[in-house]
């Protein structure tokens, strides 16, 4: 985590730790993204409130707190960044008051409330219509002369793969050749980096799973032996790890190519919104979505089926 100077404090409050070891003991099991957004949070706080000495973190009251939210509102952060950013503020806080290098804990949540955030998700369902002219699209696209029989055939088979199996960018962007395996009669993927911090499986249908050994056949043919399912094939970073990003933006160039302004998300949602039009199960679809809450499950399906079958649309013509 980042440093963080504890205040002076009496003698009688733990303190066998530095600051910065205690809040890395406390958030060791979180999921690595949850560690990377608390870490971020933290830093960007810091510099916002010149926090450079003891003195300065004793001062901290729910006003200054209150004061960094209004910051993040007007320098244009959405709502849900808003709250994501001081939900970890207040989780910080409260270890570092319960360990004793805080006398008080300068978040009041009481004080502090969250932001209003659109119960519509931002992303929507695609056809399957769509996915296949992406998938045309990416026969066409002017890649790297260098290495484009593999990108169009990594981003082939990426492509599949977040949509068959409804997985996150960043679970895609860690996914190795050796978490896909067997169990029973089925094949499936490991993923040991989850949203949830816990390492979780998916099924990989057949078809797939012939794809992805076409996909690595293709890589030994070409030389390039690398632990990952999709590296990255840049000139620089050969064989290394694809980054969330990087899969964000093959994605988001696929779709451009037939004129969508699309996320990796978008698949996901494609994915988990197709299954339940088709009559799968809710609590069958959030288990292959992996969602804590059903909730999140339904509302993805609740918003597509307000834009296709909007009561306005039944109005008459003027």
């Amino acid at each position: 985590m980042t440093d963080i100077i504890p205040a002076n404090l009496p003698q009688n409050l733990p303190r066998s730790l530095p600051a910065q070891r205690a809040l890395e003991l406390v958030f060791g099991n979180y999921a690595l993204n949850t560690r990377r957004a608390y870490e971020r949070s933290l830093k960007d706080f810091q510099k916002w409130a010149g926090l450079h000495s003891a003195q300065d973190l004793e001062s901290l009251d729910s006003l200054r707190m209150l004061e960094y939210k209004e910051f993040l509102r007007l320098s244009g952060k959405k709502s849900a960044s808003i709250n994501q950013a001081m939900s970890a503020l207040k989780k910080i806080c409260r270890v570092l008051t319960e360990c004793g290098y805080l006398q008080q804990n300068p978040f009041k949540s009481s004080l502090i409330r969250n932001e209003k955030v659109s119960q519509l998700s931002n992303k929507g369902a695609l056809r399957v219509n769509q996915l296949q002219k992406m998938l045309d699209a990416n026969e066409n696209i002017a890649y790297d002369e260098r290495v484009e029989t593999l990108l169009r055939h990594r981003n082939k088979v990426l492509l599949k793969f977040l949509y068959f199996t409804a997985a996150r960018r960043s679970e895609a962007s860690l996914l190795n050749w050796e978490n896909i395996r067997q169990d029973g009669r089925f094949w499936i993927a490991i993923l040991e980096e989850t949203k949830s911090g816990v390492p979780q499986k998916l099924k990989i249908r057949d078809e797939l799973y012939q794809e992805l050994i076409a996909w690595r056949g293709a890589l030994q043919l070409a030389g390039l032996n690398t632990p990952w399912v999709f590296p990255s094939l840049g000139q620089r970073s050969m064989g290394n790890q694809m980054t969330g990003k990087a899969i964000n933006e093959a994605v988001r160039r696929l779709g451009h190519a037939i004129g969508l302004n699309i996320s990796t998300h978008y698949l996901r949602h494609t994915a988990i919104t197709l299954a339940l039009e088709m009559g799968e199960p809710l609590q069958k679809v959030q288990a292959y979505a992996r969602h804590a809450s059903a909730n999140t499950t339904v509302r993805y399906f609740h918003d597509q089926q307000l834009l296709e079958k909007n009561p306005t649309d039944t109005l008459p013509a003027l």
